[in-house]
């Protein structure tokens, strides 16, 4: 027994550099999709909600500011990972042949792809520049000459981008890869509702904060993105305005319609004006002789409660508010 002790402890010396060569941890292959033989990953974060532009045409000239010919804007939940290779004579675009194969026979659908060269000026410098902020620098760190990738399947959608190391000091050094392998960018976006973290406001609390502020913000009407039809989710929040209105007869309103600032300003306005419109038109099929009292008007995102930089502010900007007309 002391010598089979022995045997693992020896074992467990020899192959602690190939341990540590392993995945980071608390990473894994998002929605099951095949890796390239060989690599691991050196990043790995999921986002259970957030908003990512998935681009699907040629990117800008503009350093300054960076927008696509074409793009899709996407919500839900957002897996980033990067993987590294061990074999420097594997070229960007034989790994990339690879993913072809494997994304095919996963049964996605290829929306887009391209070398850098193709999806941008300055020899793909401008587009390989949107993956300089992966953490550790291994991608600015790289050769030009990469590929690119949009894909999708069902409600889910994928940004791959392949490009060889060159040469460089990646931080913390068990992440350093060797010269010249391939390494990988993965995005994984799975559209899907955000967690419902808004209380509905009961109609009491609506009078009492429109008697003592003149107005309320309300999270409890839901649509789709960029859609003015009211979902059935939002029955809980018109049962308590139309409480509400039912309490307090000469009550007058205004029904203003909010957005974040995801778009033109003038979509905006036009959505915010036509979603208000409709949470009017569902509270005068309630209760037809408030429809009066009723005014609704949209000011799109010139009224933020919160900063549009991140997902969770642009959430809090969507709303619909109840201003009390006083005369």
């Amino acid at each position: 027994m002391k010598f089979y002790s022995q045997l693992v402890s020896i074992m467990l010396l020899m192959f602690s550099p190939l341990l540590q060569a392993n995945d980071i941890p608390g990473s894994k292959d998002p929605l099951g999709l095949k890796r390239y033989e060989g690599t691991r990953t050196t990043f790995y974060e999921e986002q259970a909600f957030g908003s990512y532009t998935l681009p699907l045409g040629k990117m800008s000239k503009s350093k300054a500011n960076v927008s696509f010919e074409k793009s899709l804007k996407l919500e839900g939940k957002i897996t980033r990972v990067t993987y590294v290779g061990n074999d420097p004579k594997r070229t960007a675009l034989e790994v990339y042949r690879n993913y072809q194969k494997a994304i095919a026979e996963q049964g996605w659908t290829v929306m887009w792809e391209g070398s850098e060269e193709e999806l941008s000026a300055a020899k793909g410098q401008i587009f390989a520049g949107l993956w300089a902020n992966r953490p550790g620098g291994t991608f600015t760190l790289s050769n030009l000459g990469g590929r690119f990738m949009a894909a999708q399947k069902g409600g889910s959608h994928l940004a791959l981008y392949i490009v060889n190391y060159k040469v460089g000091t990646v931080t913390p050094k068990e992440l350093q890869p060797e010269k010249g392998v391939p390494i990988v960018a993965l995005d994984v976006i799975e559209s899907a509702a955000m967690e419902e973290k808004m209380v509905v406001v009961k109609a009491e609390e609506m009078a009492s904060t429109l008697l003592d502020q003149g107005g309320v913000n309300l999270y409890g009407f839901s649509f789709d993105t960029a859609s003015a039809t009211l979902k059935s989710e939002s029955d809980p929040t018109l049962d308590e305005v139309e409480k509400m209105l039912r309490a307090d007869p000469n009550l007058r309103l205004l029904v203003v319609g909010h957005t974040d600032d995801v778009g033109g300003f003038e979509d905006n306005i036009d959505l915010s004006k036509r979603r208000a419109a409709s949470v009017v038109a569902a509270l005068g099929t309630r209760l037809p002789a408030a429809l009066s009292r009723l005014t609704p008007c949209g000011v799109g995102f010139q009224c933020p409660v919160a900063s549009n930089s991140s997902e969770e502010g642009r959430a809090k900007n969507r709303r619909v508010a109840l201003v009390k007309v006083e005369k």
